[in-house]
């Protein structure tokens, strides 16, 4: 925690616009009504604490007094969106006649993005480690705690087997898909994967690496496998928000199933799907559950901070076909007691860093880097 409040300068008059206000904002701005309506929201709760501190945290303050400036909308995320740019042109031109820097967030799957501010530290979910740039820094999801809401907050710890178990449950195309155009198209997908073109064009590689993976691990008779393969994709509903079971009876069950399969398994498979991103690897964290994190070219928060290959079984693409080699490996050089410790240590680490508190308190990490 900084010794003292970040101050940030921000124009809220922004946030008139149909951009979506930044989560930062949010002890100061409150929670949305669809952040807060659980008929609209599976994650809601997962900004309250934040809420509730993050004024420990940051100041809103003049230009003048600013350590940094604020973006309070997340940039658009269409190429040349000239009405987004004319939107915040005073902005931009403010703070970059200040020389000060600009905190700015994008959205979940960008692949490309041309930020037009000044002095920009731009924070996004999607970035590849070989054409990451000094000012650009991964971002994290934030969700309910799942131990919190489901296990009374107290993690359940699970011993060492001779024989673990790996888990995921999720979207998968085309396993599961019904025959048709669209599992024809994932079909395709998969065998260009096969072939090596998605590392030249990453952006189309959607789930395909997951599948690949999973595949890999449905081969080996060395490893327990606990696959809930779903036939559609979780973030289905109202306004692309996250409802796994494609209508409102079956979302919460379905959320339940989730966090299940991660907490009842030793490893969680952690792969990329439409972004080069894995939502499930902070959910893994979230429950004290060992990461299989596929290294597609990725780059994960905190990387100056966080030693990542000690707390997860990391895979480079290259290895993809290895993973139960990659597990056995990672599972048998650990002990009992040394398998329940990494359970804690990796809650803790998201506790620390991706909370909303968490990753907030540490914002001021970023300023000098």
């Amino acid at each position: 925690m900084p010794p003292t409040k970040l101050k940030l300068y921000t124009d809220l008059s922004l946030l008139k616009s149909e951009q979506p206000t930044v989560d930062l904002l949010v002890p100061f701005c409150g929670q949305s009504t669809k952040e807060k309506n659980p008929e609209r929201n599976l994650t809601v709760g997962r900004f309250d604490t934040y809420e509730a501190e993050g004024k420990d945290f940051f100041e809103l303050t003049t230009l003048e007094d600013c350590d940094a400036c604020l973006l309070p909308i997340r940039y658009s995320q269409k190429e040349n969106d000239l009405e987004f740019e004319k939107e915040i042109q005073a902005f931009a031109d403010l703070v970059g006649a200040s020389g000060k820097k600009t905190f700015v967030f994008l959205g979940s799957d960008i692949d490309q993005f041309n930020v037009k501010i000044k002095n920009p530290i731009i924070f996004c979910n999607t970035l590849y480690q070989s054409k990451i740039k000094s000012n650009e820094f991964a971002f994290t999801f934030f969700f309910e705690d799942f131990i919190a809401r489901y296990y009374h907050d107290v993690l359940p710890l699970r011993n060492k087997t001779d024989i673990p178990t790996i888990g995921f449950c999720g979207f998968a195309p085309p396993l599961k898909q019904k025959f048709g155009l669209l599992k024809l198209k994932e079909l395709l997908r998969l065998g260009l994967n096969y072939l090596g073109l998605m590392k030249i064009f990453p952006s189309f590689s959607a789930h395909s690496y997951r599948v690949r993976a999973l595949l890999a691990l449905r081969k080996s008779n060395k490893i327990k496998k606990n696959f809930i393969i779903r036939p559609n994709f979780g973030f289905g509903g109202p306004e692309g928000a996250l409802f796994p079971g494609g209508v409102k009876e079956l979302n919460a069950t379905f959320r339940k199933q989730y966090v299940e399969n991660i907490v009842n398994t030793d490893y969680t498979l952690c792969v990329r799907g439409y972004g080069n991103n894995s939502m499930r690897f902070f959910e893994a964290l979230c429950c004290g559950r060992i990461p299989v994190f596929l290294n597609t070219d990725c780059v994960l928060p905190f990387d100056f901070l966080i030693d990542w290959k000690k707390y997860c079984v990391w895979v480079e693409e290259k290895d993809i076909n290895r993973i139960p080699e990659k597990v056995l490996e990672f599972h048998n050089k650990l002990t009992n007691e040394e398998f329940k410790a990494l359970q804690t240590a990796l809650r803790n680490i998201w506790k620390t860093y991706f909370t909303p508190q968490g990753f907030y308190k540490h914002l001021h990490l970023f300023l000098n880097r």
